[in-house]
Formats: structure tokens, sequence, C-alpha cells
């Protein structure tokens, strides 16, 4: 006997969970679909960070079933001009807003249509100006998972915004990138793919916080308790971590910060943009 299907919706929001604002948004969802499975990705982000939201997304979606609905909330510019938007991709929809925080997944995944939300016979009424995450994502998450068609919550759409800065940049002798997130154990998460230095991971040394690590390991076990190292991550990209403590602490590096990787020898790695 078949498995009876029930609707998959995950959360990303900014939200944390001191206040009732995720809470309203799975009691519209339940309202509207009472037997959604809801599932929390993340309401962590450093508030308004796009960035950290990005790669938290980007970290997790691939892994979800095809059929799920992500409703992103990481939205500095709810009330402005920004459109919330869906996405209809090869492995799920997507929900959010038009800030670049859904880009880089957009970019992985096979988008097939895009629409802007525009149709309130989906949403809430009335729509509060800075709570569109209970007014209209969730609403139009739960809609879409109970099954109406796609094309009838919004008007179709050509382009979204991008990520300004997602990738890093390629210099002479170096790339520049940034920190994308910092995990609860103090790890620093770059942008910086593992294409970008595999070729001579042991003649580069990575920057951050004032600090300079020389090459990149293979894993934790290389260095003694306490001691700094570069590696790459689970996601495939450069990572800084002191093992068994706190890098981003001890450091004091934030989500945002600079990286830094210089190569000194001609071989020059491959492009950071790869």
């Amino acid at each position: 006997m078949a498995e009876a299907f029930q609707p998959l919706i995950s959360l990303t929001t900014d939200f944390g969970l001191a206040d009732g604002y995720v809470a309203a948004m799975k009691g519209v969802i339940l309202g509207i679909l009472p037997t959604a499975c809801i599932v929390d990705i993340s309401h962590e982000i450093t508030p308004f960070n796009v960035y950290e939201g990005a790669y938290v997304l980007d970290s997790a979606v691939p892994y979800f079933p095809d059929n799920a609905v992500h409703v992103v909330v990481i939205d500095p510019g709810v009330g402005s001009t920004r459109h919330p938007i869906a996405v209809k991709t090869n492995h799920g929809l997507l929900v959010g807003p038009d800030n670049g925080v859904l880009a880089p997944l957009m970019e992985h995944l096979q988008v097939q249509q895009l629409v802007r939300l525009d149709n309130p016979d989906y949403w809430l009424s009335p729509v509060s100006e800075t709570f569109h995450g209970r007014d209209i994502f969730a609403p139009v998450g739960a809609y879409l998972a109970r099954g109406v068609p796609f094309s009838s919550i919004g008007t179709q759409q050509e382009t979204w915004q991008p990520l300004p800065g997602w990738k890093p940049q390629r210099r002479e002798g170096e790339i520049i990138g940034m920190v994308l997130h910092i995990d609860r154990f103090g790890n620093i998460i770059t942008n910086i793919p593992a294409s970008a230095v595999t070729d001579a991971r042991h003649t580069i040394s990575v920057r951050v916080g004032g600090q300079v690590l020389h090459g990149v390991q293979n894993y934790y076990g290389n260095v003694h308790p306490g001691e700094p190292l570069a590696l790459i991550g689970s996601q495939g990209t450069v990572e800084i971590s002191i093992r068994e403590g706190n890098a981003a602490a001890a450091w004091d590096v934030h989500v945002g910060n600079q990286v830094g990787v210089d190569f000194h020898t001609a071989t020059m790695g491959k492009q950071a943009t790869d």
C-alpha cells in the first residue's frame, strides 16, 4: 500500500525563537493546510543578513525531497519596493523576497518558472507592511503545498535580484572572499570554493581577523587541540577553525568580514569563480 502524501514546508528566517513571529507563520500555514509537515531549517540567521541566509539555504535545501516548499524570510526591505516572489525549480518551490537571498540557490537549481506574488487571493487580509512573512509568504507557501496551481499565485517575471559579492574576486596572486556564516562551533565559513585552492593548497596562506594560517589541511586531526587551521568544509568551501575551540570568538570575526587567500608559488590554482 502506498504511503499517504504529506505536504512538506520548510521555514528559514532571521526571527529567532524568543518572539511569536515563527509561531504565527506556522499557525497561518496550519490554518490553510492542517496536514502540513513543517521543518525549521533555521531561525537564527543574523538579523537582516541575506548572505548568511543564502548560505544556510544552499547548504540544506538540496537534501530535501523534490516536492518541498521552502519559505524564506530574511527581508530587511519589507514594505519597500522589493517584490515578493515564488520560484518553481526542478527541486521544489521557493517563496521569499526578491532581494538576493534566493539567488545562489537558484543558480544551483533549474529554474522553471518565476512569479511575482501579486494575487491577494492567497494572502491574509489585511497585510501588515512589516510582516510579510506571516501575511504573504506563509499563506502562499501553504496554498502551493496544498496544490494550488503555481501560475495562479502571481504574474510571471523573467529576472531576479542577484546577490552582489557572493562569488569571491581573483586578483594578482590572491583571492578576496568573505565570511558567509559562523556555525555554533565558531568555525568561520567562507565563500572561497575548494576549486580555487586545490592545486596549491599547501603553498597558500589564509588571512582573516588579523590571523594568517599557512596551508589548507585535510581534517581537524592534522593539528593539536587549541591550534588553528584552514580546511575544506562539508559544503566545499574554505573554512577557518580552531580545533576544539571557537575561532570566530577568539579573533572577533563576524559574518561579512573579508577573507584573503595568498598564493606563494607560480601554481595559482583554479579560478575562484569556477
